[in-house]
């Protein structure tokens, strides 16, 4: 009797731990979906013309010459003019010169 009453517990510990377990895994993978949904949307993030000089540190005419360069991409939207922040992103990165060793 008492062997099965052993095996009882034995099985109702495991089916608990693997609750906790489970719960523990969809904690993680759930906070790994909303670090990603975050990253998107920061990289889907439009900004004003002004908004990316102040950004980029430069002056609006700057910003403004660089975008008729090509030099920088940009979103029209209808009249006005908007930046990812993504791409703002890369062109800082297309811009770093490596130090020499």
């Amino acid at each position: 009797m008492k062997n099965i009453q052993t095996r009882n517990l034995v099985k109702r510990y495991n089916k608990g731990y693997e609750k906790r377990e489970a719960l523990r895994n969809l904690g993680f993978l759930m906070e790994k979906i909303i670090m990603e949904q975050i990253e998107t949307a920061e990289n889907f993030k439009l900004v004003s013309e002004q908004s990316a000089a102040k950004i980029l540190k430069i002056s609006y005419s700057k910003i403004k010459y660089l975008r008729g360069q090509g030099k920088i991409g940009f979103v029209r939207l209808g009249k006005s003019i908007r930046y990812k922040v993504s791409q703002l992103q890369k062109f800082v990165e297309l811009g770093v010169v490596e130090a020499k060793n």
